[in-house]
């Protein structure tokens, strides 16, 4: 246990800072350098007697760098969440690049000695196959880890019309869009919020949220400057994600992100706390999401929005449902005890504190218990 959790904790940060970015560094470049060292000493006999040692090193080197890329990024996934086609990729290369690693050793001896010609030719010819799939796998593996980090950062920038298109509500002038304005950009498919002085459309943001679309909804037709300042704090990477969304100046004053006394234009969007302090939440609030695709749960007097983790919960999607609406924290420390992993996961669906305030007036939520004969597999923590 020890042991596994001490492997863990170097493979998933290093002063503070994740080990994957590093890792998969060292795996993209030195990979393709060594496989295109290997090719040149199967074309150019008279090098391989000083590189060939070296190249071997290179790609056993390569070899631990795929290895750790791939363990740190798992470590990465479960707390910012994982990129489908990378972590497929990824974890393809590894044992890639150990048959590169192998077919490089059976070179090397095999043209040590004497052979039959067809020998060496057929070794030569298997190993260029490794070194063309395996360059090309590590391009990919490289690509798709990019388009993931950078794709939804950098996205051109389009300046806001000065004539409205959406709407006839007109804004202040020269000051930006108002509250008005924005109030009615208020549901899940057309969203829009104010935070510090500048406007946001998260609509094509919000199935990508790591923390689920039901934190960010909850910002949709207000000034929702608080509520993310309470989640993000000064971070830098969920600043520069909103960099990318946002479409003008706000016209109105920096105020709490509290919901609107204008109705939206769409009842059924998901409702934000009626409490009165931001980012919080009322027993009667987290008890209206008791299904399967619209979930949310307490645990420590904390509140998340399960919904995009019920279909990807490792133990079965009955032991998230098993806990919507309701008071999951007894269910969650039998379940997992003091384990980080499933805590790391957890705090990427936060949405608030539930409102102590307002739990008096409301009730209690039903303590939530895991159905017998279900629970997380595998949990080594």
């Amino acid at each position: 246990m020890a042991q596994s959790m001490i492997t863990s904790s170097l493979l998933d940060t290093f002063g503070g800072l994740p080990v994957h970015p590093l890792a998969v560094h060292g795996a993209v470049v030195l990979l393709p350098l060594s496989a295109l060292a290997l090719a040149l000493l199967i074309f150019v006999p008279k090098w391989r007697k000083n590189f060939f040692p070296l190249t071997l090193i290179g790609l056993g080197l390569s070899t631990v760098f795929t290895y750790i890329a791939k363990e740190s990024g798992e470590a990465l996934g479960e707390r910012v969440g994982e990129p489908q086609t990378h972590e497929a990729l990824g974890t393809i290369l590894f044992p890639a690049s150990v048959g590169l690693l192998a077919l490089g050793v059976a070179f090397y001896f095999l043209q040590r000695k004497e052979r039959p010609k067809w020998q060496l030719q057929a070794a030569a010819g298997l190993a260029l196959a490794g070194i063309i799939s395996v360059s090309a796998l590590t391009y990919f593996v490289g690509h798709s880890g990019a388009e993931a980090t950078w794709a939804s950062r950098i996205a051109p920038y389009e300046a806001p019309s000065a004539e409205p298109t959406t709407s006839t509500e007109p804004t202040t002038g020269v000051e930006g869009i108002t509250l008005a304005e924005i109030s009615k950009h208020s549901t899940k498919e057309d969203c829009w919020t104010a935070i510090d002085n500048t406007v946001y459309d998260l609509t094509p943001y919000i199935q990508k949220h790591p923390g689920g679309a039901g934190a960010l909804a909850n910002l949709c037709g207000i000034d929702g400057t608080a509520a993310f300042k309470s989640q993000h704090g000064s971070q830098q990477q969920p600043a520069s994600a909103l960099a990318s969304l946002a479409i003008g100046v706000y016209a109105g004053d920096v105020v709490p992100s509290v919901p609107s006394a204008t109705p939206t234009t769409d009842p059924s969007a998901t409702p934000t706390s009626p409490s009165a302090q931001p980012g919080t939440y009322t027993v009667a609030e987290v008890a209206k999401h008791n299904t399967g695709t619209d979930c949310w749960s307490v645990v420590n007097n904390n509140v998340y929005d399960l919904t995009p983790y019920v279909s990807s919960h490792p133990g079965g999607a009955n032991v998230i449902k098993a806990i919507c609406g309701k008071d999951g924290t007894a269910a969650f420390s039998g379940q997992h005890a003091g384990a980080s992993r499933p805590n790391n996961t957890l705090d990427g669906f936060k949405l608030g504190a539930l409102s102590t305030a307002a739990a008096g007036a409301s009730g209690t939520l039903p303590q939530a218990s895991v159905p017998a004969g279900e629970g997380e597999e595998g949990d080594e923590d």
